[in-house]
């Protein structure tokens, strides 16, 4: 375990500036592959979402007592149950919850101690969340291509550290767990602190462990679209009480046990609301229903879309529990038309789908930095990828119409 004591926790970084992003100079085909007008968002009239919450009564029961009791802003009982039944279901001892999986992620760096000059490393195929927390506080992120599970490359990881790289992020992508024990054993030999965005990764297991204790902390996001979802919301799971005690202060604008209205620290408002974990908390008590319809739901899917040729299933790890957040897959050329094709032909079909993320590399706010730099897995993942209707709330019926529609763009 990686004590927070030796990271500088209480060397907090200094308030983030507003610094406008350079101005991208967009050039070349992989830019219409990537940043084109294929992109933007299709007009069309959707019957199948690509993903929904999914909710149930006692959501709505446990938000009308939260109302009822008067407690709707950042304290209540909804908090507290909220954060030690999810700690525990993703296999940590302390929770903090905040008001986004961004926050989150922001929040453990900062609780950590970064700032500026330092670097953080960074996969190039992620959320820009992941690299955006690293600018909040005017360190650099460091990007690095993915493997063949579109997971960061530890070895890769190795090769990117210099003198200035204070921590690793790795990022848990669609469900699939990173190599944990790889990463950790660079972080250790680097003596670099392991912070995981668990984001889309509720569930998750390494090698039958859940993945939420490891490393010095594991930021989540419950944002509309996540397997556990508040709407929006976030929180952060670790074994270090230090670590936990530090960031709830900070999280509430860093409030001293002194005095009122005395802040001897750098605070922020990520508070999360009783009515926001009166959701969570409905939700985490179906959690093993809500991960087990995703897995099931990729499973369909492939069974009945595995003889389609020109489809190129993602590959799970044999360490790895795959909870499949997104269910996606790449478009090959024996396909017979290109993956933003097959994109308007679904959309024509009332099927909403989503193009795989734009490399971190590529965005225009990171691109002069990265100009030049070559990440070929995560390049040709966004120019092929794409993932469809997958939330845990799908019928059948409604997987049966994506197949058909599927199948029959094929032929």
């Amino acid at each position: 375990m990686l004590a927070a004591k030796d990271y500088s926790i209480l060397k907090l970084g200094k308030r983030a500036k507003c610094i406008p992003g350079p101005e991208p100079i967009l050039e070349g085909e992989k830019f219409d592959k990537v940043l084109g007008k294929k992109a933007r968002p299709l007009k069309s009239k959707i019957i199948i979402p690509v993903c929904e919450p999914t909710l149930n009564r006692k959501a709505i029961k446990y938000v009308n007592l939260a109302l009822k009791t008067n407690w709707i802003s950042s304290r209540g009982d909804f908090l507290e149950k909220f954060e030690n039944l999810f700690a525990k279901k993703v296999g940590a001892k302390y929770a903090v919850a905040v008001n986004s999986g961004t926050s989150a992620l922001h929040l453990a760096l900062a609780t950590l101690g970064i700032k500026s000059g330092d670097e953080v490393i960074v996969p190039t195929y992620t959320m820009i969340s992941s690299a955006f927390a690293v600018s909040y506080l005017e360190a650099k992120p460091v990007f690095v291509d993915c493997d063949e599970y579109y997971q960061i490359d530890p070895k890769l990881i190795q090769k990117a550290i210099t003198k200035k790289t204070k921590a690793i992020m790795p990022v848990h992508i669609y469900g699939h767990p990173v190599d944990m024990d790889k990463i950790e054993a660079i972080a250790k030999k680097y003596k670099l602190a392991v912070i995981y965005d668990a984001a889309e990764s509720h569930g998750a297991k390494y090698k039958d462990k859940e993945i939420g204790g490891r490393g010095l902390a594991s930021c989540y996001s419950f944002y509309a679209n996540k397997i556990i979802t508040t709407g929006e919301g976030g929180m952060i799971v670790t074994n270090n009480k230090d670590f936990v005690d530090l960031a709830r202060n900070l999280k509430d604008v860093a409030f001293s046990t002194e005095r009122h209205f005395w802040h001897k620290r750098l605070g922020y408002n990520f508070r999360m609301t009783n009515l926001t974990a009166a959701v969570g908390l409905a939700q985490t008590e179906q959690y093993e229903k809500l991960v087990a319809a995703r897995i099931q739901h990729a499973k369909y899917y492939i069974q009945n879309l595995s003889k389609v040729k020109g489809i190129k299933f993602p590959r799970t790890a044999p360490w790895a529990k795959n909870v499949f957040w997104m269910f996606g897959f790449e478009i090959l050329p024996e396909f017979g038309m290109t993956r933003d094709q097959l994109r308007q032909f679904l959309a024509k079909e009332g099927i909403e789908s989503r193009t795989f993320f734009v490399p971190l590399h590529l965005q225009p706010y990171y691109y002069q930095e990265n100009k030049g730099k070559v990440f070929p897995i995560a390049e040709g993942l966004s120019e092929r990828g794409l993932y469809i209707p997958s939330a845990s709330n799908l019928t059948e019926k409604q997987m049966d119409r994506v197949i058909r529609v599927i199948k029959k763009a094929a032929n």
